[in-house]
């Protein structure tokens, strides 16, 4: 999971929002400013707890998701899974019927 998660965060392809998504929440955690101010006790910080706890569970889910190609460059292999045609795009399955 690390060594992926450190290819993921290096590929060009993953958009910068989704790698930053984790730095986010831990400058919301440290930042002065919150929704529910830090000095209301256990309501003040559990804004932060849910930040955080969201977007850790975005990044593994994201990580997880991730993969990269077996020569160790992620480059061409698609995010979402689905096979691609010669254009790049992917191939959406249709259903046929034999009448």
């Amino acid at each position: 999971m690390g060594t992926r998660f450190f290819q993921y965060v290096r590929d060009p392809r993953v958009g910068t929002w989704r790698k930053l998504a984790g730095l986010l929440a831990v400058l919301y955690f440290v930042s002065p400013v919150d929704a529910i101010p830090d000095f209301i006790p256990l309501f003040g910080w559990l804004d932060d707890l849910g930040v955080l706890s969201a977007a850790a569970f975005f990044m593994v889910r994201e990580v997880q998701r991730y993969r990269p190609s077996a020569t160790g460059s992620a480059v061409g292999v698609p995010l979402d899974g689905l096979p691609r045609d010669e254009a790049g795009q992917p191939r959406v399955p249709t259903l046929r019927r034999d009448r």
